[in-house]
């Protein structure tokens, strides 16, 4: 195993390790996700969505929001991270070892990693195998890859928040509130037709996800500044497939930002 390899499996044991026995970030991370789908699924239970296209439900249409929330919040937990390595020495030691330390993302993706994989396929579960959720099996694939691209770039943002920080509760506290204001701003728990909601990677990843997944569009088809797509709803005209560049594009950014800032920020 090579020395980068050894470095950034380092960090993800550590991390997973130190996950694992923190039942809060647990919480956050399983619990609360699966709390929101029964939420909703109450909420809209009486509600026969004959106003949406193709027979959906509202609980269909917003259920995206859920599986973008719960892989989004690998912002706070990969914040809380890069803090605790701060704060414990953890950097200083796999200092002494001859790599950049962009290892110290890539330990955090492999970590990270496991538990967004772990995340989406209870929310799969839960949503679409017992509340029933609707969903286009063709499409189901790229849907799980854009999620965990999504989940890779929230750590890249989780990465410039620590970077600023020194204490892993400082991270926590703002990540959370960046993660939940981004969440309502970018009309991904309710829906919100502004033009701020395409200045965010939530607006993009919901959008992507619920046309190609849930409302069986092709990649051609225009995107909806909405996420209630009804008969009269106005299209924009960035086409799906565009939408999945500015995905890329985010993350690559976040990625990108967070390692740079992170190493200027942290002494070598």
């Amino acid at each position: 195993m090579s020395t980068i390899d050894l470095k950034a499996w380092y960090i993800a044991k550590k991390n997973i390790k130190e996950k694992l026995k923190n039942y809060s970030s647990m919480f956050w991370t399983i619990a609360f996700p699966i709390m929101m789908l029964i939420v909703y699924k109450l909420a809209f239970s009486a509600d026969d969505g004959s106003y949406l296209i193709n027979g959906l439900t509202t609980f269909d249409v917003e259920f995206p929001g859920i599986v973008v929330y719960t892989i989004g919040i690998s912002c706070v937990t990969s914040a809380v991270m890069f803090s605790m390595s701060k704060k414990d020495g953890t950097l200083e030691r796999i200092d002494a070892m001859p790599v950049s330390r962009g290892n110290v993302f890539l330990g955090a993706v492999i970590s990270e990693g496991v538990f967004m994989n772990l995340q989406i396929i209870l929310i799969y579960l839960f949503g679409y195998g017992i509340l029933g959720a609707h969903f286009e099996l063709a499409m189901m694939p790229i849907g799980y890859l854009i999620a965990l691209i999504y989940g890779i770039a929230s750590i890249g943002l989780g990465l410039i928040i620590a970077s600023f920080l020194n204490s892993p509760e400082g991270a926590n506290g703002i990540a959370m509130l960046s993660h939940m204001c981004l969440m309502f701003v970018s009309g991904s728990f309710f829906p919100l037709d502004n033009v701020s909601v395409f200045f965010t990677p939530q607006y993009w990843v919901k959008q992507v996800y619920l046309q190609l997944t849930v409302v069986g569009d092709s990649f051609s088809d225009l995107l909806y500044s909405g996420t209630i797509i009804t008969p009269t709803s106005v299209a924009t005209f960035f086409p799906i497939w565009s939408g999945i560049l500015m995905i890329l594009a985010f993350a690559a950014i976040f990625i990108i930002l967070g390692i740079r800032i992170f190493q200027k920020k942290t002494t070598l």
